[in-house]
């Protein structure tokens, strides 16, 4: 089995666009030449802080998503470590309402594992489109079935 990553296109966009306008908005503080020619050091560090604090953002942002082979799924999220969960472990993948967004809801898939009472959600592949999400469920399942774990 390759290996197959899933990705949520529009949050990395909508992220990596967010992140990029945090390092230019500190990339500014060194464009005039001010804050290094009269040395004001908060200003420097101030900078250099929302710089990289931008670029570390954009590289989670464009991690995000599944990374699914055949050991298990690997969920990489934005503001966590990625979670390593082998094909053993998971007993069923379904297609639940994890959400209510500004009235609308939500649907995602769910990892429900043996080890666990309380499924998974990856809300990272989430949608307001139910079939959108049976259709990677369904995807997903097939991924397991092939990597030889039913």
């Amino acid at each position: 089995m390759s290996r197959t990553v899933i990705r949520p296109r529009v949050q990395i966009a909508l992220l990596v666009a967010i992140f990029a306008v945090w390092a230019l908005l500190g990339a500014t503080y060194f464009t005039p030449g001010d804050a290094l020619a009269q040395r004001d050091w908060f200003g420097i560090a101030l900078g250099c802080l929302l710089v990289t604090s931008g670029l570390v953002g954009i590289w989670r942002a464009l991690r995000l998503g599944l990374a699914i082979d055949q050991d298990g799924v690997c969920v990489r999220r934005f503001d966590s470590r990625d979670q390593i969960t082998p094909w053993a472990a998971i007993q069923s993948i379904d297609c639940v309402q994890v959400d209510v967004r500004a009235g609308m809801p939500l649907y995602a898939p769910v990892l429900r594992l043996g080890d666990r009472a309380d499924p998974m959600p990856l809300p990272a592949l989430g949608s307001y489109s139910r079939r959108d999400v049976e259709r990677r469920v369904e995807h997903l399942r097939a991924l397991k079935t092939g990597a030889g774990r039913p």
